[in-house]
């Protein structure tokens, strides 16, 4: 399969000179590029409007109709933001130095996706039809909420999925795990009153100091997994009080969690209760409520299922090295869209992990191309 690296690299610079940080997201206008791209190769495109100015685009190669089976390729549209700190680059400028494809999104995860792409366009130029459908979704929200992978799932756009490679930076590692993350939000209720007169309150933000010990300190561990490190739990945000002479009558912490197949957002949520539980039979002032404010479920795939096996073939064959089978301690779309339809999942891309979200995120020209390759020749080898 030929696979022109001089245009995956085209592609992925493109892609990254449009501005799509995620808040606010705005993924329409790389959407566009993506499509534009598709169609002038002569491949089937629809666009789906998740929101005003953000758009999922489904990209799909039509097969010869002997499998109903589709074969999924799915990556995100929307990058984190820029961030504070001086790029060394233009973030939007796509410039090539030092072997490098420079620009915020260019490993998290615009180069995955012309990558992808680029996979789906050499497979149509070489004119060899496939049993079944070949399908890139490219989808808008992975960054904050998987508002895309929700509305894909929802609109059935997962219906007739056989196997699914997400395209996220692995140093193209095989990953067939990732932990999922629930996120709580405890909140701890007090009585307001004047600052001068304390006692006339219950301040809100010394019983969260009393208990938040307490919290962090949670066991949210689940079952063992051999490619995963055990769970975890952050406390990552609070606030507290409403002005400098008012006692505070509430004070929020949110935690971050991340689980490990086998967890329900329901485990650690009971955990918290039990200790917010037993704050309040110690003292009949303290009230406090948790709340489950966003769950995505961790993701699993059998070390032995064909999939993974295709995907090592396929690049042991371009990278003259069978790249080793492991587990990703973040989470991608696949989390929405592969524990409801069971669909056979590896996490596959190009890109150095440590530059994720990173200043002067870059990524490799020839780990680009590199990457397109195995994309094109994956299909042939699961079928």
């Amino acid at each position: 399969m030929i696979v022109d690296a001089d245009e995956v690299v085209g592609l992925a610079q493109r892609l990254v000179r449009v501005d799509s940080c995620n808040p606010p997201g705005d993924e329409a206008g790389v959407a566009r590029v993506l499509a534009e791209a598709a169609r002038a190769a002569g491949l089937e495109v629809r666009a789906d409007e998740v929101a005003p100015d953000r758009t999922n685009v489904t990209v799909r190669l039509a097969g010869a109709g002997e499998d109903s089976r589709a074969f999924v390729y799915c990556g995100h549209l929307d990058t984190v933001t820029v961030g504070s700190a001086a790029w060394t680059r233009d973030p939007f400028g796509a410039e090539i130095a030092d072997g490098m494809v420079w620009g915020r999104g260019a490993v998290d995860m615009k180069g995955g996706l012309a990558a992808m792409l680029s996979a789906m366009i050499a497979i149509k130029r070489s004119g060899r039809r496939l049993p079944g459908d070949v399908v890139l979704h490219a989808l808008a929200g992975e960054e904050v909420d998987c508002a895309g992978a929700r509305r894909l799932l929802a609109s059935g756009g997962m219906t007739g999925a056989g196997w699914m490679v997400v395209g996220e930076p692995t140093g193209m590692r095989v990953v067939v795990a990732h932990k999922g993350c629930v996120r709580l939000r405890v909140v701890v209720r007090g009585t307001g009153a004047h600052a001068s007169r304390p006692d006339l309150g219950v301040n809100a933000i010394l019983n969260m100091a009393r208990v938040l010990p307490e919290l962090a300190a949670v066991d949210v561990s689940g079952p063992p997994h051999p490619l995963l490190t055990a769970a975890t739990s952050t406390p990552t945000v609070i606030s507290g009080g409403s002005a400098l002479n008012v006692v505070p009558d509430a004070c929020a912490v949110d935690f971050d969690i991340r689980t490990v197949p086998g967890q329900h957002a329901r485990e650690p949520a009971a955990r918290f209760q039990a200790v917010l539980e037993e704050a309040a039979r110690r003292d009949p002032a303290f009230r406090a409520t948790v709340e489950v404010t966003y769950d995505r479920s961790p993701v699993s795939t059998p070390a032995d299922d064909p999939l993974v096996a295709a995907v090592q073939g396929a690049a042991e064959e371009v990278l003259r090295r069978r790249p080793e089978v492991g587990g990703a301690a973040y989470f991608t779309d696949a989390s929405v869209l592969q524990p409801p339809t069971g669909v056979p999942t590896v996490i596959f891309g190009p890109g150095d992990v440590s530059l994720m979200h990173q200043t002067d995120e870059r990524i490799g020209v020839g780990e680009l191309a590199d990457a397109a390759r195995v994309y094109a020749a994956l299909p042939f080898t699961v079928w």
